[in-house]
């Protein structure tokens, strides 16, 4: 009988320890990441600021801001889909904490989870403590890369670990984690975007490493799933000028200007332009970027654009007049009633898009309130406009957005 009792109070306090568990686990999990989350903002901010006093360069900026807001993202999400649980009470406590000790750990250390409850506990540590030391820091990343190990489809986890070892500077262990990732990826759903950001960090590992010409190729294929990620063309534009590609050069730094707009600070990129044609006339070739056509489209909104959710954006778009496929897309925020819009090649939906070599395209713009690309009911639409590129290299185009 005292056998079936201790049974009894024992498999009680295992649901205990695993409510319990899960409820600490999760408060110390949204400390974390309200920790994290300030730490993000404030990032933001000081890098705002240098780039302002010219501290930073262009390429430099971009790379650490998107890599932040990226984070900032990913946790804001957590801090929304965390739900605080509730507290325990204290006679519950009492009454079974006399037999949970004994019998959690070795449950804890039967199945893993103490390695797991370590790993998380350096991570609010670190996130916690304003100068963490470097064992601190190695001890947590080996734990965690430790516990992907018995992981390895966490293809989430697994770019968590490579965006720390580059964070960390460890760029040799940080390559070999974003393969893992790459692979994951093209095993699943691919998704262009995702795959030439990966491929764009990959590129970044080998430049780290001074691996200038496998680095250069990453990038190259970065910009064929992703003709506008911009840090595969600062990296492929810096990457050419150093192989003395001064061409190539011109071309990419030339493209990101154009990402860039009208209203970005582009002086460093205009000096890198400057130094590779000056490189190319001492060996006597005067030579201009030649980016195909463009396309200046002036917009107009209803009136009602002010009362649009925070979450409507714009698509400005150029296709193929038999194809519903865009050649050229811009995405851009809902910010004012009247808006010019300049599509080039620089816009292209991957590496075989873009306006040059096409003789008519149909253009037009959308309004989603949801901010995704696929057309919904209810979106503004503005109604196609069939332009002739033949023989142009600048041409404009009004268009309406109106509301259905």
């Amino acid at each position: 009988m005292s056998l079936f009792v201790f049974g009894v109070l024992l498999v009680l306090a295992l649901v205990f320890v695993a409510t319990l568990g899960r409820r600490r686990s999760d408060a110390l999990e949204r400390d974390s990441v309200t920790e994290s989350i300030q730490i993000h903002k404030a990032r933001l901010q000081a890098l705002d600021e240098e780039h302002q006093r010219g501290d930073l360069e262009v390429t430099d900026y971009q790379q650490f801001r998107a890599e932040t807001e990226r984070a900032l993202l990913e946790d804001t999400r957590k801090a929304g889909d965390a739900e605080p649980g509730r507290a325990v009470p204290m006679a519950v406590v009492a009454v079974t904490g006399l037999i949970m000790s004994g019998a959690a750990w070795g449950l804890y250390s039967y199945w893993g989870a103490s390695d797991a409850v370590a790993v998380r506990k350096n991570f609010v540590a670190l996130a916690t403590d304003p100068n963490p030391t470097e064992a601190q820091l190695m001890e947590t990343l080996d734990g965690y890369e430790a516990l992907l190990q018995n992981q390895p489809d966490d293809m989430e986890g697994w770019f968590r670990l490579a965006n720390m070892q580059m964070e960390l500077g460890q760029y040799s262990r940080a390559q070999p984690t974003l393969e893992r990732v790459l692979t994951l990826l093209r095993d699943g759903a691919r998704n262009a975007e995702d795959e030439s950001m990966i491929l764009a960090y990959l590129g970044q590992t080998l430049w780290a490493q001074q691996q200038a010409e496998p680095a250069l190729a990453r990038f190259r294929e970065a910009l064929e799933y992703n003709a506008q990620n911009t840090l595969a063309l600062g990296f492929a534009g810096r990457l050419t000028f150093e192989l003395e590609n001064y061409r190539d050069s011109i071309n990419y730094w030339t493209r990101l200007k154009r990402l860039a707009g009208e209203t970005a600070d582009t002086r460093l990129i205009e000096e890198f332009i400057s130094r590779s044609q000056a490189a190319l006339a001492a060996q006597g070739i005067d030579y201009e970027a030649d980016l195909g056509p463009s396309i200046e489209v002036s917009l107009t909104l209803p009136a009602a654009w002010e009362g649009l959710p925070e979450s409507a954006v714009l698509f400005v778009f150029a296709r193929p007049v038999d194809s519903r496929m865009p050649l050229a897309v811009k995405r851009l925020p809902v910010s004012a009633r009247e808006l010019t819009v300049v599509l080039t090649d620089a816009d292209a939906m991957g590496g075989m898009g873009g306006l040059s070599g096409q003789q008519k395209v149909a253009v037009s713009a959308r309004v989603s309130f949801e901010g995704v690309a696929e057309p919904a009911a209810g979106d503004w639409v503005a109604n196609d406009v069939t332009l002739d590129l033949a023989d142009k290299t600048t041409i404009a185009v009004n268009l309406n957005v109106q509301q259905p």
